[in-house]
């Protein structure tokens, strides 16, 4: 199974794990093996140019009421054609709204 994933992912996914661990929901240890996991699963990151961020980006976040970052998955999950995998209604409303399948 291969996956792709906008490239600020990492960051976005690190700074989660390193909240839960200063919450006290989660130790250093669970984090570094997650991180682990998460990179023998080998993700595609995909790096959005400036334009398609302000042009497509930007007219899915003004449609839908989206933030950039979840217009981005979006988005990308549209050009690849690929499911989006998410909790979130909103966006998951968004992405259902323009064709593309949701787990």
């Amino acid at each position: 199974m291969s996956w792709i994933v906008p490239a600020f992912w990492c960051s976005e996914v690190l700074n989660s794990l390193l909240v839960g661990e200063r919450k006290g929901r989660i130790f250093a240890d669970q984090t570094r093996a997650f991180l682990e996991d998460l990179r023998a699963l080998r993700p595609t990151l995909d790096d959005a140019p400036l334009e398609r961020v302000f042009h497509y980006i930007q007219a899915i976040c003004r449609q839908h009421a989206l933030a950039s970052y979840d217009a981005l998955y979006v988005e990308l999950a549209m050009r690849s054609g690929s499911p989006l995998a998410t909790l979130d209604k909103n966006q998951r409303d968004a992405a259902l709204a323009v064709g593309v399948t949701c787990i």
